[in-house]
């Protein structure tokens, strides 16, 4: 749509779809207003703009933090910031402000006390793990290790989610025919049809899982192991060229995402962590189809 609704009205269809999870794209204060004693859960997030600043200045991140989080909380039930967005992949130049902004934020919510309830993560694009399939030989861009590291270390210690944007058509699209759309689309497969990973034999139906555990696996490598993963943004597209993206149409968009709530909703997991749901946010709560590039800055992902 070319225009968003309300931050009121935003909250009224949030409540009226029982959506109780939503990721905004930066911390606007007439949207975290409206959410106030609402009781949903908020992931609010620093601008890639706003990097710079909150990396360079430990006082600008603990002025964020108490305009931003703590003159909203517990009215507002934020649960988390994301610092950035896509940055070692989109922003590499940015990359060396990620950990800094992420220590400097979190000392901010200690000093608050706030830490106990806030979490600090970072969401990156899938494309950060090289060779995803097998996910069991997954591994992250060595070119990333600097950042990367202590970046799981903080996430361990801290106990925060590895945030993860995870797209199955992108993964569709470049596969070049090998992977099926059923594949892609959680669409049941015959048994003979299943993709195998001959290491462990475990058995994945469709791209998302096989790309969360490629994540787990990545980790492992690094011998990190007790990081959970957020999918902080995932969906399908609805329209694009006729010609080069036939695939990119409403009704397979509408397959992704209702089987991919339920898949989720399900608590199914993964098949390297079964029974565990992945906590994961659709792309986008609204379509604001004036903005400009592949996907455009929406008012939030939300998340049953």
């Amino acid at each position: 749509m070319s225009s968003v609704p309300s931050p009121s009205q935003i909250t009224t269809l949030l409540r009226s779809q029982n959506i109780r999870h939503i990721r905004l794209y930066d911390a606007d204060p007439a949207m975290l207003a409206a959410l106030s004693n609402t009781g949903i859960r908020v992931i609010v997030s620093v601008p890639n703009e706003q990097l710079l600043g909150i990396g360079n200045s430990n006082a600008t991140a603990a002025n964020w933090v108490a305009r931003n989080v703590a003159a909203h909380f517990p009215a507002v039930n934020i649960t988390a910031i994301a610092v950035g967005s896509e940055v070692l992949s989109t922003l590499p130049n940015a990359a060396p402000l990620i950990m800094p902004a992420m220590r400097y934020l979190q000392n901010a919510l200690v000093a608050a006390a706030l830490d106990r309830y806030v979490k600090v993560s970072t969401p990156h694009s899938s494309s950060i793990i090289l060779d995803s399939f097998p996910p069991s030989q997954a591994f992250f861009n060595r070119s990333m290790d600097k950042v990367l590291v202590p970046m799981l270390k903080f996430l361990q210690t801290t106990g925060s989610p590895l945030m993860l944007n995870v797209y199955p058509y992108y993964d569709y699209m470049r596969s070049n025919g090998v992977i099926p759309l059923d594949y892609a689309l959680f669409r049941p497969l015959p048994p003979n049809k299943e993709a195998v990973d001959a290491n462990t034999l475990l058995h994945y139906t469709n791209v998302f899982d096989a790309v969360v555990d490629a994540a787990y696996f990545a980790m492992a490598y690094l011998n990190v192991t007790n990081v959970p993963v957020m999918v902080t943004e995932t969906g399908w597209p609805h329209k694009g060229d006729p010609s080069s993206e036939p695939d990119a149409t409403a009704d397979n968009a509408n397959t992704y995402n209702s089987n991919l709530i339920r898949h989720v909703m399900n608590s199914t997991g993964t098949p390297k962590h079964p029974g565990i749901a992945v906590p994961t946010f659709i792309y986008e709560l609204y379509d604001e189809d004036a903005r400009r590039g592949p996907r455009r800055r929406s008012t939030g992902d939300c998340s049953t």
